[in-house]
């Protein structure tokens, strides 16, 4: 039977649902992300590797080369802690996750979208800090979701996703991403693709849905924030470093936006201490797949996917498939 490390706990109803088809071992403190050097130790026993919280960088995919590893697969759609350049070098195909995520990861874009928009976190703050109900006839600060236009840079399967979900609340949605969409997806959404400075002079709200690489760092930087509508929104769930804080903050501070819902951050774990003193950003801890059915789904699509490459196969989740040709 062949067998599969995981770097991190994984829950009975995971493990027990592969029992008969491969030998798969994790780590038993329920939320534990096993220690990295434990981990180094263990893999010349294994065929393939479960990356939960693990960086794969050479050092690992070396040693698992030297020992037949057969695929790595890892615990989101984001994958830049694996460096999987270096993996296709040395034969070994590199998977993620992008179809469990993409709903959820989708549905906390628009709560963030729709909180900072109408000010949710500064108002609950005001209610839980006074113990008094706080309203106001004419409120300056909330902006109605309704009719607006949001702009969706990055029009992936979490894109797509988002904008479906826009639709439905009544906004227009118009997006920019280098590889458009085919027109009759654009139709059936109702979505319009712009080039990307008309997206961001147009939009009431920007979406960014962009995954991170050495082209993506910074895309959107202090330029672009100044291109934006003068009070626009700004929500991002995608990856961090993405986006220049520095420049978020200064257009935040400047008044160039109204406010940011923000899921990821550019040094994370560390969020800069900037955006804690700010009312009109919504923070949250990086929980974009972060239901309990969601990374359920996520550990079956990495684990199925790996198990096809172990029984021969291709899946359909692999970022790195010319390994295959070879």
């Amino acid at each position: 039977m062949k067998k599969i490390l995981c770097s991190g706990w994984l829950p009975a109803e995971i493990a027990t649902a592969y029992d008969s088809i491969v030998q798969l071992d994790s780590y038993p403190v329920e939320n534990g992300i096993a220690p990295r050097n434990e981990v180094l130790a263990q893999l010349p026993g294994y065929d393939g590797l479960f990356c939960i919280g693990l960086k794969a960088d050479r050092e690992l995919i070396d040693i698992g080369h030297a020992n037949n590893l057969q695929v790595i697969t890892n615990f989101g759609v984001g994958y830049d802690n694996i460096d999987w350049q270096y993996a296709t070098e040395k034969g070994i195909p590199v998977l993620n996750t992008p179809i469990a995520v993409r709903e959820p990861t989708a549905e906390l874009s628009i709560l963030l979208l729709m909180a900072v928009m109408r000010d949710l976190g500064r108002l609950e703050r005001t209610v839980r800090a006074t113990k008094e109900f706080c309203g106001c006839m004419f409120y300056p600060g909330a902006t109605t979701v309704y009719g607006k236009k949001l702009g969706i840079l990055g029009f992936g399967r979490i894109g797509k996703a988002v904008a479906r979900k826009a639709k439905g609340l009544g906004m227009s949605v118009v997006y920019y991403d280098p590889f458009p969409a085919d027109r009759k997806t654009e139709q059936e959404i109702g979505v319009e693709n712009l080039p990307l400075e008309e997206v961001l002079k147009q939009s009431d709200a920007v979406s960014l849905h962009m995954p991170y690489s050495p082209e993506t760092h910074h895309f959107m930087d202090a330029a672009k924030f100044e291109l934006l509508k003068e009070g626009a929104y700004f929500v991002n769930a995608s990856r961090g470093a993405v986006v220049d804080e520095a420049a978020l903050i200064a257009a935040l501070n400047s008044g160039k936006l109204a406010g940011a819902g923000l899921d990821v951050y550019e040094f994370e774990p560390r969020i800069s201490p900037e955006l804690f003193e700010m009312e009109n950003v919504v923070l949250a801890p990086h929980i974009g797949s972060m239901t309990w059915d969601a990374r359920v789904a996520m550990a079956k699509e990495a684990l199925d996917g790996a198990i096809r490459v172990l029984n021969g196969e291709i899946p359909a989740n692999c970022v790195n498939p010319k390994v295959f040709n070879k």
